[in-house]
């Protein structure tokens, strides 16, 4: 067995591989090849990675052929009886056949092109064709088949056969002989004459249900008849003009006194006169060749593949749940229900199912092994919560033995073709992750007995793209701690489709340990321990994120360049993409990702602003934000400092200052102001403040920047970042909120209003009182000014002007992404039309146009008077 340590060195020498769902060219990590996305993790079989480097939602299918996907199938769940790894597992292990029946070229029956065929080899003649000439295929799971389709190759590559039997089996063991090698079969079609001209052959299972199908597992082919080298009767020319292989009988007739004739050897050809010789026939040898089989089914089953995708099921009732998954029908699982209230705690028996991924579902199928549930509901969610934090479900189908109902579509329940009991719903399209059947176990309190369902197989089917897939990288590494700049990615999103982006990032790792057995499955540690020395496999070492790693950023926006909010400077780093639909008919396609960084002004940069608690809003005052550097050897320093607030802030300058953290945590002069200190001009909701450069031979322990705003809405939050002009080439280093000064009690950079009653629209004034909009260019216009608070929100802001008599005389109106802030709305005099208002008073309505009922904030409107004269 691999020693710990030589595992662990084999994982750290192979870091090539480790980066394999990535690569880092410059300054810039970068994901755009399929390799790249295959060491991604995602569940299996929910993407399509293109050979270009596209990753796209795989779209659900209907109506497919079932036969495309047994080596998958197999490989999934292989057969008790296969002592094969799942990857070494091939087309030829789903195939048996008779003793000369050319097993191999069975393959050729999957493979789509009508030039390739089945011929079974030449029979011996001492056993009954039967026996000799037969294959049966396993489909790899159980299936509902809709139609079975047999096309054999055209006249001029071979024959049809001349009779035979196509027989098919769900995958039960025959009665009486548990050790039987093959299922138990139903033959369901048997030609009952020569046939030498149909070439195709279609079977459609039960036309006349609700829903077609019949379920099978395994197919088989039994030739029962053929002409053998008495094929095709052919003129001598063409005989010669065969191959020796296809040349074959010739006979010889003798004509009769009747004139009948009669077949006789070559040598007793010879000796009859012309008159007796009769006609010499030539024959082409039968060539039965077949060359495709198809099953088509409902479509690609989405409950086999829940536990390879993550997913789990679980019961009320003790049950091998997984049984009912498997794509097995003989392994049923039981169920009570219809007892007395005491025989369970709960009413409902569930059966529920984590599925691994979210599909959009619209049937609902059900094999038994036994009898059958009486009655029977199916719930499905997408994961939505209701208030208590349970999933919310919605009910798509009510089984009742006496009133089958169901939500958008019939109920169907068929005992079919001998194969056994099958129970099926088509509903409307829902969106779903989990799934659960839900009985009565509890009929009533004097119930007596009960009764058992045995259902074997549960099967959900859907059509179209995934409606949500997320992928994660593997551990992304930076070669050491890099400031994190911004994220892009290429991407096509259709209407309804989005995709969305998000990091996490550290600079610890821990590493945890995966036990396997000795034919390779993992299992827990307890597990191992339990183990035979003899039954132990690899322990290996696996590096993971460590305990310093942030959570989830929230999702990037812009997808030319978002800048990266996941703490940063760190060493390694996670990417996150989810991409989404509205709709199963399209799908966004994802194409690459490139993330920025660069090397850090210093290894860490932690800030915090006091006071951080504002008690008036929308009044103007100083605070101070400080930010302490953790500088390492060879750290360039940086000399500007980016403060940006909210849009309706607006941000003063007061003074910058460097020096020791507790000379700077009280009040200072200008000992300790920068050197070369300047505003860089910005945007009003930012300041940008230069200065000489501070770097690790500095003696700067803190640098504290004072300004005055005013803060309008209950809380916002002030972005701080650093950068060097010259060494960090214009990529600014966020600063992180936490203690920069142990005097200052703050540890944020978010600003926190007092939540109180009061109005939305403060300190209003109304400049001049008395206007006089004649156009002398003195007083011709009134000027609104008011500051909104408390508004989260882009709700429009209006200043309406009324008569005396309450008619409407002018909408002055302004709106912005976000409503709080200062306004100054100026009236002209004149009315909507644009006509000069008559001299006297009027009213103004200030407003903010938002629901404030129930919110306990305030009136969100105010009046004022306003005089027009002439």
């Amino acid at each position: 067995m691999m020693t710990r340590s030589l595992i662990l060195a084999f994982i750290i020498a192979g870091t090539a591989f480790a980066q394999s769902g990535y690569r880092i060219a410059a300054d810039q990590v970068v994901v755009d090849s399929r390799t790249h996305w295959q060491s991604w993790n995602f569940p299996p079989g929910v993407l399509d990675l293109g050979s270009s480097g596209t990753v796209q939602p795989r779209s659900l299918r209907r109506d497919i052929n079932a036969v495309g996907d047994i080596v998958a199938n197999l490989r999934a769940r292989p057969p008790d009886g296969l002592k094969k790894d799942p990857e070494d597992i091939v087309l030829a292990d789903a195939i048996l056949g008779g003793a000369r029946s050319n097993v191999a070229g069975v393959e050729n029956l999957f493979d789509g092109d009508m030039t390739t065929y089945w011929e079974p080899d030449p029979p011996t003649e001492e056993l009954d064709l039967s026996t000799q000439w037969w294959f049966i295929v396993d489909l790899g799971r159980l299936v509902m088949a809709k139609k079975l389709v047999l096309k054999f190759v055209d006249e001029e590559l071979g024959d049809p056969f001349l009779q035979f039997d196509l027989l098919a089996s769900q995958g039960n063991i025959p009665k009486g002989n548990q050790r039987s090698p093959t299922p138990e079969f139903t033959t369901i079609l048997r030609t009952l004459k020569p046939n030498k001209e149909q070439r195709v052959f279609e079977l459609v299972t039960n036309s006349e249900s609700t829903f077609a199908g019949a379920g099978m597992r395994f197919v088989q082919i039994i030739i029962t008849g053929s002409d053998f080298d008495r094929g095709r009767e052919v003129s001598l020319a063409q005989y010669e003009a065969l191959p020796a292989s296809d040349q074959g009988a010739i006979e010889f007739y003798k004509r009769q006194a009747d004139g009948s004739e009669t077949v006789v050897s070559p040598e007793i050809y010879e000796l009859l006169t012309a008159e007796q010789q009769g006609p010499i026939r030539y024959f082409q040898r039968e060539r039965p060749r077949l060359a495709e089989l198809e099953v088509w089914t409902e479509g690609d089953e989405i409950l086999t593949g829940a536990l390879a995708r993550g997913g789990y099921g679980t019961a009320t009732q003790t049950a091998a749940i997984n049984n009912l998954i498997d794509g097995q029908i003989e392994s049923k699982v039981q169920f009570l229900y219809s007892f007395g209230r005491g025989s369970f705690k709960d009413p409902e028996g569930i059966v529920f199912f984590d599925l691994g991924a979210f599909y959009w579902i619209d049937a609902f199928r059900m094999a038994y092994g036994g009898s059958p549930f009486k009655d029977y509901r199916l719930d499905f969610s997408d994961g939505s919560l209701e208030a208590d934090g349970s999933l919310k479900w919605t009910t798509t189908g009510t089984r009742q033995t006496s009133a089958p109902t169901a939500v958008g579509s019939k109920w169907e329940s068929e005992t079919n073709l001998r194969f056994g009991t099958y129970e099926g719903n088509d509903f409307e399209r829902v969106k779903a992750r989990f799934f659960r059947l839900v009985w009565e176990q509890v009929e009533s309190a004097t119930a007596r007995g009960g009764a058992t369902g045995q259902p074997s197989e549960i099967q959900l089917y859907g059509q179209g793209y995934h409606p949500e897939v997320a992928l994660t990288s593997n551990l992304i590494r930076l070669g050491g701690s890099r400031n994190l700049l911004s994220i892009e990615w290429d991407a096509d999103t259709p209407p309804g489709t989005s995709v969305v982006l998000q990091t996490r990032t550290g600079n610890e790792l821990d590493e945890v340990l995966r036990y396997f057995k000795k034919d390779g499955t993992e299992v827990t540690e307890a597990e191992y321990n339990k183990l035979l020395s003899i039954f132990r496999g690899d322990t290996i070492g696996e590096e993971v994120a460590g305990g310093d790693w942030s959570d989830w950023s929230a999702p990037y926006e812009d997808a030319s360049g978002s800048p990266i909010t996941s703490p940063s400077p760190r060493a390694y780093l996670e990417v996150r993409a989810v991409l989404r639909s509205d709709t199963p008919d399209y799908s966004a396609t994802l194409r690459s990702i490139r993330l920025n960084f660069t090397n850090p002004v210093a290894q860490g940069l932690s800030g915090e602003v006091t006071p951080f608690a504002v008690e008036q809003l929308g009044q103007s005052q100083r605070f101070s934000l400080y930010v302490r550097p953790q500088f390492a050897a060879g750290d360039p320093g940086f000399d500007q400092l980016l403060v940006v607030a909210p849009s309706d802030m607006r941000l003063a300058f007061e003074g910058v200052y460097g020096g020791p953290a507790a000379a700077l945590a009280t009040d200072v002069g200008a000992d300790w102001a920068l050197e070369g200190a300047e505003v860089v001009p910005t945007a009003g909701d930012s300041l940008q403040v230069a200065f000489s450069a501070i770097d690790p031979s500095s003696e700067v322990e803190v640098v504290r920047l004072d300004f005055s705003t005013a803060l309008f809405s209950t809380g916002a939050v002030l972005q701080a970042s650093l950068q060097h002009s010259v060494e960090g080439e214009g990529g600014w280093q966020r600063v992180d909120p936490g203690e920069a000064v142990a005097e200052v009690v703050s540890n944020t950079t978010t600003l926190v209003g007092k939540v109180a009653s009061g109005p939305l629209v403060q300190a209003v004034s109304v400049e001049p009182a008395v206007f006089t909009p004649n156009g002398d260019g003195i007083n011709d216009e009134a000027s609104f000014r008011f500051t909104v608070v408390k508004v989260g929100d882009d709700s429009p802001v209006e200043v309406l002007i009324y008569d005396l008599q309450g008619r409407l005389v002018r909408r002055l109106a302004e709106q912005r992404a976000l409503s709080t802030g200062a306004y100054g709305i100026a009236w002209d005099g004149r009315d909507e039309q644009g006509v000069a208002a008559p001299p006297g008073v009027y009213l103004a309505r200030l407003r903010v146009d938002t629901d404030t009922e129930g919110s306990q904030i305030g009136n969100a409107e105010i009046f004022r008077t306003i005089a027009v004269a002439y």
